[in-house]
């Protein structure tokens, strides 16, 4: 089977362009509390029918408030967008902001160019779910191909329009009127930079796709398909670090990740605090790692497949109740996801938003991998985008949930006996810390350090050697997995398409960390904490929302020191 990269720039954008909007109702307001006995949360009763979606729930606020028909996942209709019209109005309107007096005349074309770009990305997520149901549908494939070019038109137009909003006369009325306070501040670099920063960012673009043209035909599965690989992608990524580099020092930032932290995620902590963090994890928790036990067995879950997955699943919410409910009787009564097998299946699990139904999906293929942990990471998700209409907070939170769901479903699902929990708890805790936390936060470090480097130290040698020490010094390099490997840099795609990413997985699960600690203490608290985090997510930041939460920041050594004690005594080793 061909392997194939999604490029999801127009959905990332489009997700706080159109979602990060004062006048979005964001968060469901009617779902019943959650039946945890605890003092934060009032029992009631489960609701007896799924609530209705409304069509104004998201991006489109400006939209009358009205119920939306969702259909099976099935049933979606999928029809190739019409992008030129949708280019066109892009372009008209820009045209139109440079002279347009009057901001109501603006936002009602907007308002137009909205519904069209909402219906794109619709079908652009509906594309990509019929070709990952049958990657030898060759339609499917071609029309799958057809939005992901586009998109990328389309994100420039996109951006174009929001620049002109931003040197508008009118700024603060668009801003006060739909978009919110600050929401152009991003879009000022558009009307600020010169040729050749252009010149750097597509410089940036044509190594990237080199990249995904290279992948197409590479195998990183062996340590001799790292060997013949190892120059050619360690070359692309020394020159995407350079050109990096001087993209930041455009926007005068002496350090890549500088820049990335601040620009690209607007993280409300800084490399400085990352690096506290690191330290933190190497001293509390990477020692565990020395117990063999961990190190061994790590992952290891009973296997279960579709038909027993999703009734696990349905018990585990039934039990949780509240928004966690209501998202899973949406999702079950409408079968909007998809976790059967076929052998020409895509190998991959997502969580994803269809815009036109307000309708979150999962799509999983069980080979190869553990349906039932899947399918709970991925609900974690799915509970998420149902309760925000598709707009998480922030990468952070966004994983939060997931990674927390993961306990907490095994804490509830039936009919597991009282070994096959406890089992599968422990599994989900050392995959926590092996993958999420130490793993990541060895990439994370690897990442810091890279981009530290000057440009005549950046060697594929130089590399392999910062590469492998970050994963001794995280405890990992006894694992024997193909990752371990020095040269395994070359082979992670995220250090070359969304750098700067990985340390969202580790800070959350951290963050996650603190729920099944709950959970595990008070049986009800970390499904109440969790439902805290689903009201409080939209628009604001990740340590600023896991306080308002009522948790400890994953930068606190104190919050470490739980974690760590939390772990040693889930692992018997007190």
């Amino acid at each position: 089977m061909t392997k194939r990269i999604r490029i999801t720039a127009l959905l990332i954008a489009a997700a706080f362009i159109l979602g990060l909007c004062s006048g979005c109702k964001n968060v469901r307001q009617d779902t019943a509390a959650t039946p945890a006995q605890t003092a934060e949360v009032t029992a009631t009763e489960a609701p007896e029918e799924t609530p209705e979606r409304m069509k104004n729930g998201g991006a489109l606020s400006f939209l009358p408030e009205e119920p939306i028909p969702v259909p099976k996942l099935s049933e979606m209709v999928y029809d190739r967008p019409d992008t030129g019209k949708l280019i066109a109005e892009y372009e008209a309107l820009t045209e139109k902001a440079a002279s347009c007096g009057d901001a109501q005349e603006l936002l009602n074309d907007y308002y137009q160019v909205a519904i069209d770009a909402h219906d794109f990305g619709s079908m652009y997520e509906l594309a990509y779910f019929r070709f990952a149901m049958d990657t030898e549908d060759v339609y499917f494939s071609d029309e799958y191909d057809y939005c992901d070019e586009q998109s990328a038109v389309i994100t420039e137009k996109m951006n174009a329009l929001f620049a002109a909003f931003a040197a508008s006369p009118l700024r603060d009325e668009l801003e006060r009127a739909y978009f919110g306070e600050g929401f152009f501040e991003d879009y000022d670099d558009f009307n600020d930079a010169d040729e050749a920063y252009f010149d750097l960012m597509q410089q940036e673009n044509d190594l990237r796709f080199r990249y995904y043209s290279l992948l197409e035909d590479a195998y990183f599965n062996t340590n001799a398909q790292l060997e013949q690989n190892h120059d050619t992608f360690g070359g692309i990524f020394i020159e995407l670090v350079k050109v990096r580099g001087q993209i930041a020092a455009a926007k005068g930032y002496d350090n890549y990740m500088d820049y990335c932290y601040a620009s690209t995620y607007k993280r409300d902590y800084t490399t400085i605090q990352t690096w506290e963090y690191l330290d933190l994890v190497k001293e509390k928790l990477a020692p565990l790692m020395q117990d063999p036990k961990i190190a061994d067995d790590y992952a290891e879950y009973s296997y279960w497949k579709e038909a027993k997955s999703l009734e696990y699943l349905s018990a585990a919410a039934e039990k949780m109740g509240g928004p966690i409910l209501d998202a899973f009787r949406f999702m079950k009564d409408r079968e909007l996801y998809d976790i059967s097998y076929n052998s020409s299946k895509l190998n991959t699990g997502y969580t994803d938003y269809i815009n036109n139904y307000e309708a979150p999906i999962i799509f999983i293929d069980p080979s190869g991998r553990d349906l039932l942990i899947t399918l709970f990471h991925e609900f974690g998700h799915y509970t998420d985008f149902y309760c925000s209409y598709g707009f998480s907070g922030s990468y952070e939170i966004a994983e939060t949930y997931s990674q927390a769901m993961q306990y907490l479903a095994f804490a509830y699902a039936d009919p597991f006996t009282d070994s096959e929990r406890a089992e599968n708890l422990r599994a989900t805790l050392s995959d926590l810390l092996v993958y999420a936390i130490l793993r990541q936060a060895a990439f994370a470090e690897f990442e810091l350090r890279a981009y530290s480097l000057e440009p005549e130290e950046l060697t594929p040698e130089r590399l392999d050697a910062i590469y492998g020490q970050c994963i001794e010094d995280y405890g990992l390099s006894e694992l024997g997995s193909i990752w371990t490997n020095s040269m395994f840099w070359i082979a992670y795609g995220h250090f070359f398409n969304v750098p700067g990413y990985v340390i969202s997985y580790s800070v959350s699960a951290v963050a996650s960390l603190q729920i099944c600690r709950m959970e595990a203490e008070e049986p009800g608290s970390g499904v109440a904490a969790f439902i805290r985090l689903l009201g409080r997510t939209h628009g604001k930041k990740f340590v600023a929302v896991i306080e308002e939460a009522e948790l400890d920041s994953p930068f606190d050594a104190e919050a470490m020191e739980k974690a760590a004690a939390f772990l040693n005594e889930a692992f018997g080793r007190n």
